[in-house]
């Protein structure tokens, strides 16, 4: 646990992170329109830009877990948040287009490891506030996102797609090294207990949060993607304002959880409720009513922020001593497998239909499955929460 002298600094380094893990992935929708006509991709091309960063995320979240109990927190999240800038700038180098899809690729593995790390981080070094913390990093990945989705269309005009990358990659090198120079020593960052992939694979509960995660992630990923195409020939100003809606709740819905007592990350109103806003705003999109398409976007923004801001505390609340690793890789490999079909048949589905539309059916019936899911959230009796998960 951290001494009182050193509570802001960790605080600090959790939310630079958590930006750094967002900003660079999402920094891509913004500009695809503009790349896919530059590299002559297809839409399904282009979607496989976004859906297959988020399958890798999932992919390596389970053989990070080992990597963290190796080598420890600290140290992987270090690594990896440095190794996010390098591949990210990496995505540039020659050829075009295949060095863009593999370090892309390497760019979400670095995301993937750097993420199971966090949790552990929040648990370890704030044992008695891990729903606030966890809010904290979980606010930070929704700024990191914001920013992305939004400057990118900005500084795409003033650099360029290429220009955007390297300005997302460069941050992310600055705070890698920031934070090895600058977080608290290896053995606070350490769990040094068993990685429990076993029991955490065994366990319902970390399924059922999965599924919360996957579904929340497959619907942002998948508007994020696919808006732009939507409005298409909507001026750069009205775009990046819907992509600002979308992502803007994270921040505000962030704050007001961070000084809730009540525990929301573990309520199945909060979830459902979350589910109802998605469904909302995905079927506005899915029904062309691009009129409204900043309504749509507020709907879609709120529903999905409320959902990660939960799931995201759900691993540290609920997992035993030890297998807050497991527990977390478990959730986000499986989540980012759910959501890692929404760019890509997004795009099977623009590419044979025809339909702008087309993508947003798909991210409506993920809507209608998150609410189900909030409805029937598992209660945990067995005590395996610590003892904020009680207070909130």
């Amino acid at each position: 646990m951290l001494t009182t002298r050193s509570t802001l600094t960790a605080t600090l380094l959790i939310a630079a992170v958590g930006f750094q893990l967002r900003s660079v992935v999402l920094g891509v929708p913004p500009v695809l329109p503009a790349l896919r006509a530059d590299l002559h991709l297809t839409f399904t091309q282009a979607g496989a830009l976004t859906s297959f960063p988020v399958l890798c995320l999932g992919l390596a979240a389970i053989p990070g877990a080992f990597l963290i109990n190796r080598y420890g927190a600290r140290s992987v999240v270090g690594v990896s948040t440095f190794g996010l800038g390098v591949t990210a700038l990496l995505r540039l180098a020659p050829p075009e287009p295949a060095a863009l899809y593999a370090f892309s690729a390497l760019m979400a593995l670095c995301v993937a490891v750097a993420q199971p790390a966090m949790s552990v981080i929040v648990r370890i070094w704030f044992p008695d506030r891990i729903q606030q913390a966890s809010t904290v990093f979980a606010t930070a990945l929704g700024a990191g996102g914001l920013c992305g989705a939004t400057l990118s269309a900005e500084f795409q005009v003033l650099a360029g797609w290429r220009g955007t990358f390297v300005i997302w990659s460069t941050v992310a090198l600055v705070v890698g090294l920031v934070w090895l120079a600058a977080a608290p020593a290896p053995d606070a960052g350490r769990d040094p207990e068993p990685t429990g992939l076993r029991s955490a694979l065994a366990d319902p509960t970390a399924w059922h949060v999965a599924g919360l995660f996957g579904f929340q992630s497959l619907i942002f990923y998948g508007s994020a993607s696919w808006i732009p195409f939507e409005l298409r020939h909507a001026g750069p100003g009205e775009l990046s304002l819907v992509m600002l809606l979308l992502s803007l709740a994270t921040l505000p819905m962030g704050v007001i959880l961070m000084g809730l007592r009540w525990p929301w990350a573990r309520s199945r109103t909060f979830y459902a409720g979350a589910g109802l806003l998605a469904m909302l705003g995905a079927g506005g999109f899915a029904l062309g009513l691009a009129g409204q398409a900043w309504l749509w976007a507020v709907a879609l923004g709120t529903g999905t922020a409320m959902s990660f801001l939960g799931a995201s505390a759900l691993p540290a609340l609920f997992a035993r001593p030890g297998q807050v690793a497991a527990y977390a890789a478990v959730v986000l490999t499986v989540g980012y497998a759910v959501s890692f079909i929404g760019p890509l048949l997004g795009g099977l589905l623009l590419d044979h239909t025809h339909v702008a539309t087309s993508p947003f059916w798909l991210m409506t019936a993920g809507a209608a499955a998150l609410t189900l899911l909030g409805l029937s959230l598992p209660r945990r009796a067995d005590g395996a929460e610590p003892t904020d998960a009680v207070h909130g």
